[in-house]
């Protein structure tokens, strides 16, 4: 990527690391976007649970006070909402959901037939609470 886009975006740097021990400082991002990569992980069988949990905790570590987790995924909330909802992350979630952009969904969603979440990717966006002064 680095190469392929360092006419068009010279200042745009790519980094290859693990999603579970990123090499940043903590609070270095106001937003993460994670497009697959949490779904990925949930598919690495018997690690897939330490593992997702490793990234998430990683993630919820480099965020600023007030930092966003955009994660866009295949997985419907009840299959998902139960890693982002933990105790540990202060941080509150919302859904989307968003019709993929393929002519039989685009057929689907117009034609009002049932609402099928094959047909969809969902949005989980996670805002960081801020402790507030002596917390």
């Amino acid at each position: 990527m680095q190469e392929y886009y360092k006419e068009k975006i010279p200042q745009m740097t790519y980094k290859q690391m693990d999603a579970k021990t990123l090499q940043f400082e903590d609070g270095t991002f106001d937003a993460v976007i994670d497009k697959a990569c949490f779904d990925s992980i949930l598919c690495g069988g018997d690690a897939a649970g330490p593992n997702s949990d490793d990234m998430l905790k990683d993630i919820h570590r480099v965020l600023s006070p007030n930092g966003v987790y955009i994660c866009i995924s295949y997985g419907v909330p009840e299959n998902r909402l139960g890693y982002f909802n933990k105790k540990e992350y202060d941080w509150t979630v919302f859904t989307q959901k968003a019709a993929k952009p393929t002519i039989s969904t685009s057929a689907v969603v117009s034609s009002g037939e049932k609402d099928d979440n094959k047909n969809f990717h969902f949005i989980y966006i996670m805002r960081k609470t801020p402790k507030k002064e002596g917390e």
